[in-house]
């Protein structure tokens, strides 16, 4: 199938492509900077005033992976236009290229966001029952990217994501180097649930979606079993040989991080019913396997 991108070259991205090159897909990227292609992946200028030229080109799935980071830097007001913009533009962009796409792509997958849930230590949310959105900025952000992905007309899977674990992009390089630093521990009280999941499970499952029709709506990206930080803590620690035992208080993290503190401070109890009900596998359904994965690389 031929594949359309956007932020095809971030850390999800570079992942997926060389996955659906080795599944015989060909993918063209949306991207913004200059890109020599190559026998499978096309890149194409767009935004800033640029057109793709996607004539003769019968795309068959979009992918919208485009927006700025959210955790790297200080929420101020500018940032968070920034976030939001960058979801919302990118979106809405890539909507009007389907829209004049002959014929019409089967299936958008659009990245979204687990934030668009309340924090709860005690609710667990599935994908497949409704609920309440939170009252923040993540959540308001999330509402508006979906919305906008939702003006698509075809088929749209929003994936939910959690937690990813990698090696090379995400949290985890941030959270191992405190560890290495002998500074790891519980964050807070700690009892903040973290619903992760591996990058090569991430991969998986959009693959299968992909593979999958009867799957649309939010989807939970997450694996089947959340963890609470501090037990996370404990299992990073042992899988670094190091201590998890200094405490951070909240009120250092927020004077820190300020408004983005909630990233790490508290957290959502969030099952990947869809997938499991489509019988999809996990090859890191545990946190201590994924653990033992990623740390020995």
């Amino acid at each position: 199938m031929n594949i359309l991108m956007t932020g095809g070259t971030g850390f999800i991205g570079s992942h997926l492509v060389p996955a659906l090159i080795d599944n015989g897909h060909t993918v063209y990227i949306l991207t913004r900077q200059d890109k020599e292609d190559t026998r499978k992946i096309h890149y194409l200028k767009w935004m800033n005033g640029d057109t793709p030229d996607l004539s003769g080109i019968s795309i068959d799935i979009c992918i919208n992976l485009a927006g700025a980071a959210i955790a790297d830097k200080r929420w101020t007001d500018n940032r968070k236009q920034v976030i939001l913009e960058s979801r919302v533009d990118a979106t809405t962009e890539l909507v009007k290229i389907i829209h004049n796409l002959q014929p019409k792509p089967k299936l958008l997958l659009n990245a979204s966001a687990i934030g668009v849930y309340p924090t709860s230590q005690t609710t667990f949310f599935l994908d497949t029952e409704e609920h309440e959105t939170a009252d923040n900025f993540l959540a308001e952000t999330v509402i508006s990217w979906e919305k906008a992905a939702r003006a698509s007309g075809i088929r749209t899977v929003f994936t939910r994501f959690g937690l990813i674990l990698g090696t090379d992009g995400g949290s985890l390089p941030v959270l191992t180097k405190q560890f290495s630093f002998l500074i790891g521990g519980p964050l807070g009280d700690g009892n903040q649930w973290y619903s992760w999941i591996h990058i090569d499970d991430v991969v998986r499952a959009l693959l299968f979606i992909i593979e999958n029709d009867k799957l649309e709506g939010p989807i939970n990206i997450t694996a089947p079993h959340p963890i609470q930080q501090k037990k996370f803590a404990e299992l990073l620690g042992e899988a670094m040989n190091r201590p998890a035992k200094i405490a951070a208080p909240a009120s250092m993290i927020r004077l820190a991080m300020g408004e983005r503190a909630m990233l790490i401070l508290e957290g959502q109890r969030v099952y990947p019913q869809k997938l499991l009900n489509e019988n999809f596998s996990f090859k890191f359904p545990k946190i201590e396997d994924a653990l033992a994965d990623l740390i020995k690389e």
